[in-house]
């Protein structure tokens, strides 16, 4: 492989990295301990609507609201010992957000991801 070549494919890695990193917001969570998946949604949902709408901008740029709508469909969230995955959905104004949220209810956080 030549210097450009190389060059190249490491730039590409770079800016992969990177994308995956600004897809991905990780943030403190309230103890969920022993919740069942209908209190990991409505958690989840508080969370969004109460803390992550107003410190994210961007969110707000997209939606074009800073008091959007949020849901999880019960019946999609996975898990088990306190590990869960939840989608969840964001209707503003412009436009829709999809999140796959990932809640450690032991370690107190979770991973936003970008869907």
């Amino acid at each position: 492989m030549n210097k450009a070549g190389l060059l190249a494919a490491v730039v590409l890695m770079m800016s992969s990295v990177a994308a995956q990193a600004a897809s991905e917001k990780t943030v403190k969570f309230p103890k969920c301990t022993g919740m069942d998946a209908d209190g990991i949604a409505a958690s989840v949902k508080q969370d969004y609507t109460g803390n992550r709408i107003t410190q994210w901008p961007d969110d707000q740029k997209k939606l074009g609201q800073s008091d959007p709508v949020a849901w999880v469909n019960s019946k999609e969230i996975t898990g088990k010992n306190d590990q869960w995955q939840v989608p969840l959905t964001v209707r503003g104004k412009s436009a829709d957000l999809h999140y796959r949220v990932v809640v450690d209810c032991a370690a107190g956080s979770a991973i936003y991801k970008a869907q």
